[in-house]
């Protein structure tokens, strides 16, 4: 997995009302049609998380069985691992979120979670929105200090058991703001502020300019058609 920078760097120019910040994640720095990375604060989230676990484990009856496993031993490990996995980045092709192949459980290796890749075009997002934290996250005691994003598309809605399904939903953003705004900007095809490549002819082409390109095209072979017959 590619290393992150030591040092943070501060965030680029801003253009009109949105920002694409600097990240310090690497792992997107081969990727051809890259737009803008943006980090996640995995410090926070991993504390987070981790007491979050803990306090389920011990307030939660139903998870007492899992210290017969020795699971408690393994969950802050559990917990970074599943966290550090995790990348986001924006693409001429939409947004792009992988979470690499990582140790899970025991830290065995027949234990070991696969990679997951997912790249949700902008066309087909219908809704991108940041959740600011607030309240707390269990018996009262933990207070909720990671934001969340979530974004949705046609196919979104209420799942299964009434519950509300997003196609794309992430938590510890360190700008959230700024991906928010930088997601509006790229499906109205402008290039956010510190984008790593221009927009302008690398965007791909949306279906229904394929679709007049090929009217145009059989158009222009029947008029030379019928121009061939009357000269017969």
């Amino acid at each position: 997995m590619p290393a992150m920078q030591a040092e943070s760097v501060p965030l680029t120019g801003v253009e009109a009302d949105y920002v694409a910040p600097a990240a310090r994640d690497t792992y997107f720095e081969n990727e051809p049609n890259l737009i803008a990375p943006f980090d996640f604060d995995y410090d926070k989230i991993i504390d987070f998380t981790t007491t979050l676990r803990f306090a389920q484990i011990i307030f939660l009856p139903p998870c007492w069985c899992s210290v017969l496993c020795c699971s408690p031993c393994f969950v802050k490990k559990n917990v970074e691992w599943d966290t550090r996995s995790q990348h986001l980045a924006l693409t001429i092709d939409g947004i792009r979120y992988v979470k690499e192949k990582r140790k899970m459980c025991w830290g065995l290796h027949c234990c070991d979670q696969g990679r997951e890749s997912k790249t949700v075009p902008y066309d087909k997002i219908t809704d991108c929105d940041v959740q600011e934290p607030a309240g707390t996250a269990c018996c009262c005691c933990i207070p909720n200090v990671l934001s969340k994003v979530h974004v949705d598309t046609a196919s979104s809605g209420v799942g299964e058991g009434g519950k509300l399904r997003h196609e794309l939903e992430f938590y510890g953003l360190m700008d959230a703001h700024a991906f928010k705004h930088s997601v509006w900007a790229m499906k109205r095809r402008v290039a956010p502020s510190g984008a790593q490549v221009p927009m302008g002819g690398l965007a791909p082409p949306n279906q229904q300019d394929m679709q007049t390109t090929l009217l145009t095209e059989i158009r222009d072979e029947l008029r030379l058609l019928n121009q061939k017959m009357e000269k017969k």
